[in-house]
């Protein structure tokens, strides 16, 4: 990582975090978004990101640094203490997810989702009916049952989501109610490290960017192995070292601690923006990650027990793993390793 962007992020952490009142939140929030909506667009470029990455931090420090100094607003406000987060981070993001997945529209949750398991998989050579049909399927984390959905309407002979949030639970299930495949899908209470499921006892196992945001990251790989049939399959999506990318989302998390999420989550949908990006935007601004190299993934994964690992380096268009496996200038600058996405299967 060049040290001038780290430099640039850091110095704007440091302002954000010398104000110690509530007055500066809509500047924060202003600025988070701002910067985040930049990188959609200006990571899609071709030119070297860096200069423009220190040069977006720069000016937002800046113009922080501007607001600050004329403390109008401050007299009107309560000065108050950045609250405390929960001891746990996985209840928390469940808590914090469960309100931004009620805001999903049906397109996105069922025909969005559903194309885009099919698309990620058919460009990397593989079938993704072939890996669902007639088989016992856990969806470990599975937020809205959005995913759920998708491998249901794949042809799986049953579904079962496991999440720790109950509110999202009760929306995936009235949601398995409108499809003709609900009668096959089913939703439960349970942790990634701590499944409620027989030693040996399914066929597939799909994780979906949930590992790295849990409290036990090697536990949850190690139980994921106990369920699964030898010979079956464990789909894990998990984030490799991510670059300017990593720097980034590390950097809004930090200066968003202060803002009460639901503020900033009635912030990003009073401007109209999709409900599938604000999902990922508070994923930015408030999840806590785990940033594995490709190395480490690949090495707990055999320890575990799983053989024949096949990373799956092709996505959509947008896909980060998708522009640093197509050898996009300067993608490895922006997104590193990027999504690590593999499918394994468990000796025998």
């Amino acid at each position: 990582m060049e040290k001038r962007a780290v430099t640039a992020a850091a110095k704007y952490l440091k302002t954000v975090r010398s104000f110690d009142d509530e007055s500066y939140w809509p500047l924060i929030m202003f600025c988070n978004t701002n910067i985040f909506m930049w990188h959609i667009d200006a990571f899609q470029h071709a030119g070297d990101p860096v200069s423009a990455f220190v040069e977006q931090f720069e000016r937002a420090e800046v113009f922080l640094r501007a607001a600050s100094a004329s403390r109008i607003a401050r007299e009107h406000f309560p000065v108050r203490a950045i609250g405390e987060r929960p001891n746990s981070s996985e209840s928390f993001i469940s808590t914090m997810f469960s309100d931004v997945w009620l805001a999903l529209s049906d397109d996105v949750y069922f025909d969005e989702t559903h194309n885009f398991i099919v698309e990620r998989f058919a460009r990397n050579g593989v079938d993704a009916r072939e890996i669902f049909k007639d088989k016992l399927v856990i969806d470990v984390g599975c937020g809205s049952g959005k995913f759920s959905a998708g491998i249901a309407r794949l042809g799986a002979k049953k579904v079962i989501g496991f999440d720790i949030g109950q509110k999202g639970l009760e929306f995936a299930r009235q949601q398995a109610k409108k499809a003709p495949y609900g009668d096959r899908l089913e939703y439960c209470y349970g942790s990634a490290h701590e499944l409620p499921v027989d030693d040996k006892s399914v066929d597939v196992v799909w994780s979906n960017g949930v590992v790295h945001l849990t409290d036990d990251y090697d536990g949850c790989i190690k139980e994921f192995s106990r369920v699964i049939k030898p010979g079956g399959t464990l789909y894990l999506y998990v984030n490799g070292r991510f670059g300017l990318f990593e720097l980034m989302f590390n950097t809004l998390r930090q200066t968003s601690e202060s803002v009460p999420r639901h503020l900033f989550q009635h912030f990003l949908l009073s401007l109209g923006i999709n409900s599938g990006r604000v999902y990922w935007m508070m994923c930015a601004f408030y999840a806590t990650y785990q940033w594995r190299a490709k190395n480490e993934v690949e090495a707990l994964l055999s320890r575990e027990g799983f053989v024949d690992i096949h990373q799956l380096i092709r996505g959509m268009d947008f896909d980060q793993i998708e522009q640093v496996s197509a050898g996009i200038p300067h993608a490895a600058v922006k997104y590193g390793e990027a999504q690590l996405k593999y499918l394994a299967r468990r000796a025998v």
